[in-house]
């Protein structure tokens, strides 16, 4: 089963877990969809966990899942480069046209980063066919309205397993634990829409774009 019939999709992440906790379920239940990704910073700034640890976590859930490739920039913050430079930078690597779609943060954030990783996306998508989806993260704003809804009930006992080797945001001083406590996590998956056609838990996203 495939990501919206989609064979290759290049998943953006501002910071380590941006994405995991996003569409971790979406890349379990969709096997035959290959999902690769690029974390382009080790965390943000302020967050004393920010680091390489934070990249050894993404490695440990990374090799768990066959159709996940992923692979970090390695600089510490996104801020460090302008959006013109990151997607120089970027597409120095990647030959964005051999992707369906690309995965990446809205821009009804409250997290500066994230709202500028989805201006590289466009940036980075303008002379192609390559789509633009973007995920929720626990920063994404209300005003943001998806329009696509994964039902992950099978899948949301895994992504909670894979989501705990994130040690580094289980920590009261990174305040990661908002978070990633298990309550937390099934509840940021909710949605009144799905559970009417019995999706108790479900990833949300919004089809910005997409090619036939």
């Amino acid at each position: 089963m495939k990501f919206l019939n989609k064979e290759n999709i290049l998943c953006l992440s501002p910071h380590p877990d941006d994405i995991e906790y996003g569409a971790l379920a979406s890349m379990l239940k969709y096997k035959d969809t290959k999902f690769e990704i690029l974390v382009l910073s080790n965390g943000g700034d302020f967050d004393k966990s920010s680091g390489t640890t934070r990249e050894k976590e993404c490695y440990k859930i990374w090799e768990n899942i066959k159709n996940i490739k992923g692979r970090f920039f390695s600089k510490t913050f996104v801020k460090e480069y302008s959006e013109d430079q990151w997607v120089s930078k970027i597409e120095n690597i990647y030959n964005i046209k051999s992707y369906d779609c690309i995965l990446t943060t809205t821009k009804f954030d409250s997290h500066f980063e994230h709202r500028m990783v989805n201006n590289i996306t466009y940036a980075l998508a303008r002379t192609s066919k390559c789509g633009i989806i973007s995920y929720k993260t626990p920063s994404t704003l209300e005003s943001w309205i998806p329009n696509f809804y994964v039902d992950i009930d099978k899948n949301i006992d895994k992504k909670i397993e894979l989501l705990r080797l994130f040690k580094t945001q289980l920590k009261k001083e990174s305040g990661g634990e908002i978070y990633f406590e298990k309550n937390k996590i099934l509840s940021f998956h909710t949605n009144y829409i799905s559970t009417k056609i019995e999706a108790n838990f479900v990833e949300t996203f919004k089809i910005n774009r997409l090619f036939g």
